[in-house]
C-alpha cells in the first residue's frame, strides 16, 4: 500500500518535535514564560510593598554621585542617609501639598467653570439653533428649569480614602531609601563577587557604574533644566495674578518628571485658574497656551541638547513603559516608568559591549 507523501512528511515533523532535545528546550522555554507571567503577577499583586520599594532604589542610585562624594570627605554614612531621608520627606510634603491645593481648586472652581462654558458653547452656537429654528420651528416650551451643573464628590471621597495606604508607601520608600543608601557600597561589593569569574564581575562593575552614571546624568540635568522652568511658571503665575506661585513652581516641578501625564495636569490646572481668573477668553487661554509652548521646546530641545544622545529615549518606548507601569504600581509606576526604562537601556547598551577594554589586575 502507498502511504501519501504529506502524510509521511507529517510523521517525520511529529518524530523530530518527540526528540528529548526539543522536548528540553520547550519546556525551557515553556518554564521562562510561566516564571515571567508569575513575577509580574506578583509585582502585580504586591503593589504596595514592592512600588515604594523600587522608587526609592531608583532615587538612591540618583543620588550615588552625591553619597560617593560625601563619604569621600569623611561624613558618616549615617548622617549621608539621615539626611537624604529628611530632604525626602519636607520634599514629597511639598509637593504633595502642591498637587492637592492644584486639585482641590480644580475641583471647587469646575461648577462656575462649566456654567461659563456652558454659556461659551450656547454663544457659539445661537446662530446655528436660529437656522435650526427656522427650519424646524420653535422648540416645545418646557416648565422645567434646567439643572444646575453638579459635581460629583465620589472620585474625592476615594481620594480622601487613598491617603492611609499613600501614607504607609510613603513610610515604606523612606525606609528603603535610609537602608538602600547606608548599604549601598556594601552591596555593590557583594554583586560583583557574586559574579563566578573576573570577565563576569568586571562586566556586572561595569553595568552598576553605568546605571548610576546614566541616572546621576539624566535625572541632574533634568532637575536643572525643570528648576528653570518651574521658576518660569511661577513668575508667569505672579505676574498673571494666579496666586500661590511658590505652589505653581513645586507643582510644575514635580509634574514634569512624568511623561505626557504630568504636562496634562499642569496644563488644564492652568486652563482652570486662567479662565477662573480673567474675564475674556484669550486671557484665560493664555497662561496654558505660554506654558505649552515652553513645555514643547524645553523637551524636544533643551533636554536633548543637554541630556545627550546616549541617554535619549525614544518616545513610543516611554509611552509603553508609562502604560505597562501605570498598570503595574499605579502613579508611582508612572512616576518611575522612564528611570526603569532608562536603566533597562544602559544595561542592554553594556552587555553589548564586547570590546570593553579590562582592568588592571
Amino acid at each position: 500500500m502507498n502511504i501519501p507523501r504529506e502524510q509521511i512528511e507529517k510523521t517525520r515533523l511529529i518524530d523530530r518535535l518527540l526528540e528529548p532535545q526539543a522536548l528540553t528546550t520547550s519546556s525551557r522555554i515553556a518554564t521562562v514564560a510561566l516564571c515571567g507571567i508569575a513575577t509580574l503577577f506578583a509585582l502585580h499583586e504586591a503593589s504596595a510593598l514592592v512600588a515604594p520599594m523600587a522608587a526609592a532604589i531608583v532615587v538612591g542610585i540618583v543620588l550615588s554621585r552625591i553619597v560617593d562624594r560625601a563619604q569621600a570627605r569623611g561624613i558618616p554614612i549615617f548622617v549621608i542617609a539621615s539626611a537624604f531621608v529628611a530632604v525626602t520627606g519636607v520634599a514629597i510634603a511639598l509637593a504633595a501639598s502642591a498637587i492637592s491645593s492644584r486639585f482641590s481648586s480644580v475641583i471647587e472652581l469646575a461648577p462656575s467653570l462649566m456654567r461659563r462654558f456652558s454659556a461659551l458653547v450656547a454663544h457659539i452656537l445661537g446662530p446655528l439653533q436660529a437656522v435650526k429654528a427656522q427650519i424646524s420651528g420653535p422648540p416645545a416650551a418646557s416648565h422645567s428649569a434646567p439643572a444646575a451643573p453638579s459635581l460629583d464628590m465620589g472620585a474625592v471621597t476615594g481620594v480622601i480614602g487613598g491617603l492611609t495606604p499613600a501614607l504607609g508607601g510613603v513610610l515604606i520608600f523612606l525606609a528603603t531609601l535610609f537602608f538602600f543608601v547606608a548599604g549601598k557600597t556594601d552591596l555593590k561589593r557583594k554583586l560583583v563577587l557574586a559574579c563566578t569569574d573576573r570577565a563576569n564581575r568586571l562586566s556586572a562593575l561595569r553595568i552598576l557604574n553605568g546605571v548610576e552614571e546614566a541616572l546621576a546624568h539624566y535625572f541632574g540635568s533634568a532637575t536643572l533644566v525643570y528648576g528653570a522652568l518651574a521658576i518660569a511658571t511661577a513668575l508667569l503665575a505672579w505676574l498673571s495674578g494666579l496666586g500661590a506661585p511658590a505652589l505653581w513652581g513645586i507643582f510644575v516641578f514635580v509634574s514634569c518628571f512624568i511623561p505626557f501625564l504630568g504636562v496634562a495636569m499642569v496644563v488644564v490646572a492652568l486652563l482652570v485658574a486662567g479662565l477662573s481668573t480673567f474675564d475674556g477668553v484669550a486671557a484665560g487661554l493664555a497662561p496654558a497656551v505660554v506654558y505649552s509652548i515652553v513645555h514643547l521646546a524645553v523637551e524636544n530641545a533643551v533636554v536633548p541638547a543637554i541630556v545627550g544622545r546616549r541617554f535619549e529615549l525614544n518616545p513610543f518606548l516611554i509611552f509603553i513603559s508609562i502604560v505597562f507601569w501605570t498598570w503595574m504600581w499605579g502613579t508611582v509606576g508612572a512616576v518611575i516608568a522612564s528611570p526603569l526604562l532608562l536603566i533597562v537601556k544602559i544595561v542592554v547598551d553594556e552587555l553589548k559591549e564586547s570590546d570593553a577594554p579590562d582592568l588592571p589586575s
